[in-house]
């Protein structure tokens, strides 16, 4: 089979489309892994490439731009030209995709012979032969240059951690702190009116949620549809944050990316959405999902069959009954159905670690001091065997206050393991704050979420299906975005009862020690339906 120095990919033109066409880059990669893929694409679609691994260049088609008109055409030809490309693969399906790379002498050009192309192709498949769905449709063309190699299958974007921290900044500042889930509402399409299903309903579908579950809501869209998300967030009776047309196609990415569950139309952020790995619950109706369906194999899609659809009118000449049928119950059911799916897999129990594990000798400067609680071992023990994750978060400020080094925390920790291996249990993470706020103000010491929003990165835990265990206040100050608070009677347990009585605030459940917390925490799973009896 021959090889080729140098490809030029021609993208298609629409986000959702570019998406599906993900996999088909990933075989031209498999396959010519020491070509120099070039992509060429419209803005919007170049930036979902930007740090993605299976290309080597973006060329950005800018129409309008410098790119518009005939003579606009001419610049990207002569470009082209001197780029010395040897292949043209043209994902792309118009006429103008084909001229352009005909003009700049590529040798070879391969697609689909539609939009009167065929003669300006030199290898073309009959768009009649490409199979139903977009994505394996886009794959077809991969047999005019031979198939070898093992390859993503998967549509996949990459985000950099530089812009997720800048997504959960402007989360941040409206009000949405790290360790809480975010539902994302999609309500718009590009593609018409047609797609769109009413923002009445997504309101009230948002309501739903937001009563059943700690989240906060997202709206998401582009400038056009910034009059869309504000009639959604003007119909609910609930609070939510409106991003449509205040981020770039790179923060809108980053902003999904954070979503717990994001339901949407279909539409192209439906597949960036699935893409990035994020819940999915589509609304379909004058599309057909055989076609354009999201690749997870666990999205959800809710759609009122009728004779008329599929029919991809961008909108609709009678009443919209594809969509005006689709119940608010419907997609809410689907939506509770995926959070609960997800919940049950990412459950975690974030214990304290003095007074609830071992035994509170106030600052632990020495390991002969270290004893655990008779029966915290057996009782994380049982978490491992349940498949929950145990984490510790623990403020050792002795390290800050001299009374130990930092190396001393390690030896403690590694002695509790030892232990623990011994019985055959385990701690899943242990994070501490070796800070003091009067000597190094931090985010991570307890009442502060560090620790834990760290946890939850690391370990994919779901928080709104989490317990919290410890002796202290403090430690049920961690009990939030739905995570339960135990308080343990062990250590300063009973005194720290008394305190939070006299606030007039009160953990979930109150323990004799960790053996009874964890008793309780596995009954309270079961009677979830989080964990099976």
């Amino acid at each position: 089979m021959k090889m080729y120095q140098k490809i030029l990919v021609r993208a298609p033109n629409w986000i959702g489309d570019a998406v599906m066409a993900i996999p088909t880059l990933s075989a031209l990669r498999a396959r010519f892994p020491e070509s120099r893929i070039t992509l060429l694409a419209k803005p919007q679609v170049a930036a979902l490439f930007e740090h993605h691994p299976v290309i080597d260049r973006l060329w950005v088609y800018e129409s309008p731009g410098r790119h518009a008109g005939w003579m606009g055409l001419w610049r990207l030809v002569r470009s082209i030209r001197e780029g010395e490309f040897d292949l043209a693969f043209l994902l792309q399906n118009a006429f103008e995709a084909a001229l352009v790379t005909a003009a700049a002498g590529i040798p070879e050009r391969i697609g689909y012979a539609a939009d009167g192309r065929r003669f300006l192709l030199t290898s073309a498949l009959d768009k009649k032969s490409a199979p139903l769905h977009q994505r394996e449709a886009y794959l077809h063309l991969m047999q005019l240059v031979g198939s070898e190699g093992r390859f993503e299958r998967s549509p996949y974007l990459v985000i950099t951690e530089k812009e997720r921290q800048s997504a959960a900044d402007l989360l941040a500042a409206e009000g949405i702190d790290r360790w809480e889930p975010v539902i994302g509402l999609n309500p718009g399409a590009a593609y018409g009116s047609s797609k769109r299903w009413d923002p009445a309903r997504f309101a009230a579908a948002a309501d739903q949620l937001l009563e059943r579950y700690p989240a906060k809501v997202v709206i998401s869209g582009g400038p056009a549809e910034i009059a869309i998300a504000e009639e959604v967030r003007r119909k609910m009776r609930h609070p939510a944050v409106i991003v449509a047309g205040k981020t770039t196609v790179r923060m809108m990415m980053a902003l999904i990316a954070r979503c717990r569950l994001f339901i949407t139309n279909d539409s192209g952020p439906m597949h960036i959405a699935s893409a990035l790995g994020s819940p999915v619950v589509a609304v379909f109706g004058p599309t057909n999902p055989d076609a354009t369906s999201p690749a997870g194999a666990d999205d959800l899609i809710v759609r009122n069959k009728v004779d008329c659809a599929p029919c991809t009118y961008r909108e609709c000449p009678i009443d919209h009954r594809c969509m005006s049928g689709v119940s608010v119950e419907a997609v809410v059911a689907a939506a509770e159905r995926k959070w609960a799916s997800l919940g049950r897999r990412k459950v975690a129990v974030f214990l304290d670690r003095d007074g609830t594990i071992n035994r509170d000798v106030g600052h632990m400067d020495a390991l002969h001091k270290f004893s655990v609680i008779p029966g915290s071992v057996e009782a994380i023990a049982r978490l491992n065997r349940r498949g929950i994750s145990a984490i510790i978060v623990t403020n050792q400020s002795g390290v800050a206050r001299g009374i130990f080094p930092e190396e001393r925390v390690g030896e403690v920790h590694r002695h509790l393991q030892s232990l623990l291996a011994e019985a055959g249990a385990h701690l899943d993470g242990i994070y501490y704050c070796p800070h003091h706020p009067e000597i190094i103000p931090c985010g991570c010491r307890k009442p502060a979420m560090g620790m834990i929003e760290r946890a939850l990165s690391e370990h994919a835990v779901d928080l709104s299906g989490s317990y919290v265990v410890g002796d202290k206040p403090l430690d049920m100050g961690l009990a939030r975005g739905g995570a339960k608070g135990v308080l343990v009677r062990t250590g300063h347990g009973e005194a720290s009862l008394q305190e939070m009585a006299q606030s007039g605030k009160r953990p979930d459940h109150v323990a004799d020690d960790l053996t009874a917390a964890v008793e309780w925490i596995l009954e309270d799973l079961q009677r979830r339906g989080w964990i099976a009896e």
